[in-house]
């Protein structure tokens, strides 16, 4: 599939179920790969940067030998080690008033302890669109802030990133490693400014590893190896660096791979005799933690996923929808929007109205979502409901132009519940609504573009929460 072919559309998708939580046994390794892509989005890189990081990794570490228990902290760290990075970028955003993904992927590649590289950068970067004048005036900003701005970007990633992997149970090792990721041998990253052997191994191979894919992925593998030794003894552990001699034709190879093939690679060179098995708790700690990433975009959705599951579990307690269908639309819910972080900060963010080619960036966030989950086995239905939260009855929706019981019930019920949490939050264009003038948008659409029963249970569970409330 090309990076914009749509999946099939639909003759008609089943009504009467959100989802099933039946999934066939699958491994957190391979739900991990997938829901890589979806960090891999809002790094601005491309897909399978974070598997082809793990790739390069792993082959680091056979070629030193390491025991299998650090094979595996390495292999989930290399996996999750950008789980942090969304809640930077409304910060980077801000401080460069353009595309925090193209300023991110830019970042991976440059030396900022050298000024003129960094300078030269900035004013690449900051403020498109705008007066030469008012560029300068950013640039200078950001000089004048220089350091300190560095380290917050730094720590805002780390304490989130930690937060995230420890949510998910996968130990403080594999948490320090993805915390220390952007330390340099020489003493001069951040967050802490640790020197040599003070990082540990597994972060020193980390960092080498992801340095080495992003400049592969764009200049090919024999360049990327020549900027790794170019930087041994700055960014990276020398012993390291002349540990990946001989690699450029692996590499390659991996370069060259399309998503499936690198999930395969990547399932194949998990370390240790038995792979962790994804048993429903698993994914639900799963679905939560990455709600927690795609919320942490921009401050204006901070608790986005997390309230449109709630209401849509009401929604589909008030239609008396079997108990075993909750479970899927709950992880649907809590996945709905994981193509956002495909969607620059400079568009989610912004006060005004989007430009033409704005919008159509935004509408392709249901196709992102589509695409990441429908790489974890048993999940296609999953993958099918949460893409069609803005699909409508009339078929003026998105991205696919559903239209009636074309959508899926669990996808009209995540339809009520995002349009009313996204009017009754605050966003950049304007304050949040009050319930009751949320209700009476929505109704306009009645019928129309939303489930008339499903907004007739929205309202009732609301109006059940409130009666609770003031009975007691």
């Amino acid at each position: 599939m090309s990076s914009l072919e749509l999946p099939p559309r639909p003759e008609r998708a089943e009504p009467a179920r959100a989802d099933s939580a039946a999934t066939p046994s699958i491994r957190v390794s391979e739900v991990l790969g997938a829901l890589s892509f979806a960090l891999d989005l809002t790094e601005g890189q491309p897909f399978g940067h974070a598997l082809r990081t793990c790739l390069i990794g792993m082959r680091i570490a056979e070629r030193l030998d390491l025991p299998v228990l650090d094979r595996r902290d390495l292999y989930y760290a290399s996996l999750l080690k950008d789980v942090g990075c969304s809640s930077n970028a409304a910060r980077v955003y801000e401080l460069f008033g353009g595309d925090d993904r193209a300023v991110k992927q830019a970042l991976r590649r440059l030396d900022w302890s050298h000024f003129f590289i960094a300078a030269r950068h900035a004013m690449a970067h900051a403020a498109p669109g705008s007066s030469w004048f008012d560029r300068a005036r950013r640039v200078a900003m950001l000089a004048g802030a220089g350091t300190k701005v560095a380290h917050e970007i730094v720590e805002t990633r780390c304490q989130r990133g930690s937060e995230v992997i420890r949510n998910l149970g996968f130990g403080s090792r594999v948490e320090e490693i993805v915390v220390s990721l952007d330390e340099h041998w020489d003493g001069r990253g951040r967050p802490r400014g640790l020197q040599g052997n003070e990082i540990p191994l597994l972060t020193r191979i980390l960092s080498l590893a992801q340095t080495v894919e992003v400049f592969a992925a764009v200049d090919g593998p024999w360049e990327a190896l020549s900027a790794a030794r170019s930087r041994r003894g700055t960014w990276f552990d020398p012993m390291l660096v002349t540990t990946c001699d001989g690699l450029e034709t692996q590499i390659h190879e991996w370069c060259e791979m399309d998503d499936w093939g690198l999930q395969k690679a990547v399932r194949e060179v998990e370390p240790g005799d038995a792979a962790l098995l994804a048993g429903s708790g698993t994914l639900d700690r799963l679905a939560r933690g990455f709600a927690k990433v795609v919320d942490a975009k921009s401050p204006f959705t901070a608790r986005h996923s997390e309230r449109v599951t709630e209401f849509a579990l009401l929604i589909a307690a008030e239609l008396g929808l079997p108990a075993a269908d909750n479970p899927g639309l709950e992880r649907a819910g809590l996945l709905h929007d994981l193509g956002k972080l495909s969607v620059s900060n400079s568009i989610l963010d912004k006060a005004g109205k989007l430009s033409a080619q704005e919008w159509e960036v935004m509408r392709l966030h249901p196709y992102y979502t589509q695409r990441i989950l429908d790489r974890v086995r048993g999940f296609e239905d999953l993958a099918f409901v949460a893409s069609s939260h803005h699909e409508r009855l009339d078929g003026r929706g998105y991205f696919r132009g559903l239209k009636g019981d074309q959508i899926p019930l669990g996808a009209q019920i995540l339809a009520v519940a995002d349009i009313y949490e996204a009017l009754t939050a605050e966003r950049p264009y304007r304050p949040a609504l009050a319930p009751e003038q949320a209700l009476g948008i929505m109704e306009r659409d009645r019928g129309v573009g939303l489930n008339a029963e499903c907004l007739d249970a929205l309202k009732s569970s609301l109006e059940r929460g409130e009666q609770s409330r003031h009975a007691a």
